[in-house]
């Protein structure tokens, strides 16, 4: 549901919503590598929940496409990188502490690589909100959205990455399709944006 706001935003509150966004989302993905406790959204972006992304700008819709066309391709890296520690801990190649060491480089690789993408992403929708101001509001909403989704898709690729190392004699074979869902998932929840 839309909720309009009384006062169009300047192209610096608006630049300051998506700082705020980006850091939290940050914020978030320290949160879910470490399991430790995320941090609650930013009030500034509360009155932000337009669901209707359809009117977003092309430009906007091509930064998000070409996001999650980065963040699917990362994803997949990591179902592959994942996948083989799996397969060498279940073929005594590796012991557990060294599977253990291995996922975690994945996920700070992940990390990291999720952080620069966000940050690409916020530049990205700063240039179409600054190009196409009357639509500052819903590329905010289009923005936290996004991040929302990201970091639930990241979230489950922990869990998927955790159970699986957890007991790699009989998860090592199931991690690879639990990451082809995943996949699948995110690009179905993306659909809002095209």
């Amino acid at each position: 549901m839309a909720q309009h706001l009384d006062q169009p935003l300047t192209d610096e509150q608006f630049d300051t919503l998506l700082d705020e966004l980006n850091a939290h989302h940050k914020e978030t993905l320290e949160a879910i590598t470490t399991g430790g406790e995320r941090p609650a959204a930013p009030r500034s972006a509360a009155p932000y929940t337009d669901d209707d992304f359809s009117k977003l700008p092309q430009d906007a819709k091509k930064t998000l496409a070409d996001t999650l066309q980065q963040e699917l391709a990362l994803l997949a890296d990591s179902k592959k990188t994942i996948a083989g520690l799996l397969l060498q801990a279940h073929e005594k190649k590796i012991t557990q502490d060294q599977l253990d060491a291995g996922v975690q480089v994945r996920e700070d690789k992940n990390k990291q690589a999720l952080a620069d993408l966000n940050e690409k992403l916020a530049e990205g929708l700063k240039a179409s909100g600054h190009a196409h101001p009357e639509s500052q509001d819903l590329i905010v909403s289009a923005y936290k959205t996004s991040s929302d989704l990201s970091a639930q898709a990241w979230n489950t690729a922990r869990e998927v990455d955790a159970e699986a190392t957890g007991n790699a004699e009989t998860q090592w074979d199931k991690a690879g399709p639990k990451y082809d869902t995943l996949m699948q998932d995110l690009q179905n929840s993306w659909k809002i944006f095209a």
